[in-house]
């Protein structure tokens, strides 16, 4: 196994189990202790984790960026399904602008075979849709974001300017009713904000596991959304919360 794959499977296990030890995962990869302790200290550079004795815990940093390939394969069965039941709300001819989230990502699976214009600053919807031929893709090019997997900056924010679609598909890392709809970095938060401003309608798509979390800048407001795609019920307080800012909730 590469080391790279070894770390991301490590920090998989932290994100389940919020904390691991190092002579487990020395057994486990059949590597030395000082092997996983190097691993370790990569992922609190990055800041992923935060180094303990004999082991670490899941980082608490708001700022932390999981790479889409960790983001990718969490959840995947809540966010499989909230990706169907988000293509069965997009009318056939629609056009879409969809962000790099990869509950996006799962939509786009939904949508290969039925006639859309996508917008995205995502690098991995259009190979998604690759070999469809009802679907045209825009890509908006730009600063690659490698842990996103998404374009960013300037080039990316004023392609979303010159569009004006039906309906945007948007996610986030965290969102709580005090601290709102959060990102991991401004970049990421502003292309956001252009996506929601070029949309008719808003369905903001997130699974269970981002709810009463916050990442470190805000992004849109609650009251740009007019739709919560999600894959388990909410808490009532959740529900109370949604109805007051007139989001309709819907469970996939």
């Amino acid at each position: 196994m590469l080391a790279i794959d070894r770390r991301n499977e490590i920090l998989k296990k932290i994100q389940i189990e919020k904390s691991v030890k190092v002579p487990e995962l020395s057994s486990l990869y059949q590597v030395t202790e000082e092997t996983i302790r190097r691993d370790l200290e990569k992922l609190e550079k990055d800041g992923h984790v935060k180094r303990t004795y004999g082991g670490a815990v899941l980082s608490e940093s708001t700022n932390a960026d999981l790479s889409a390939t960790i983001r990718e394969t969490t959840n995947m069965d809540g966010k499989n399904r909230i990706g169907k039941k988000t293509s069965e709300m997009i009318k056939d001819g629609a056009t879409v602008i969809m962000d790099s989230s990869t509950t996006a990502l799962y939509v786009a699976k939904f949508l290969k075979n039925k006639h859309h214009v996508i917008i995205t600053n995502s690098l991995k919807i259009p190979n998604e849709l690759l070999g469809s031929d009802e679907s045209q893709v825009i890509l908006t090019g730009g600063t690659l974001n490698d842990k996103s997997m998404s374009f960013i900056g300037h080039l990316a924010e004023r392609a979303f300017d010159n569009y004006f679609v039906d309906v945007a598909i948007v996610s986030c890392r965290g969102i709580s009713q005090d601290k709102g709809i959060t990102e991991p970095n401004e970049m990421e938060a502003e292309i956001k904000r252009r996506m929601i401003k070029s949309a008719e309608k808003i369905i903001m798509v997130v699974d269970h596991t981002k709810f009463n979390h916050k990442a470190f800048v805000k992004s849109y407001e609650f009251e740009d959304v007019d739709y919560i795609i999600t894959d388990q019920s909410l808490p009532i307080t959740w529900q109370e919360f949604f109805k007051e800012k007139n989001i309709e909730i819907i469970y996939a």
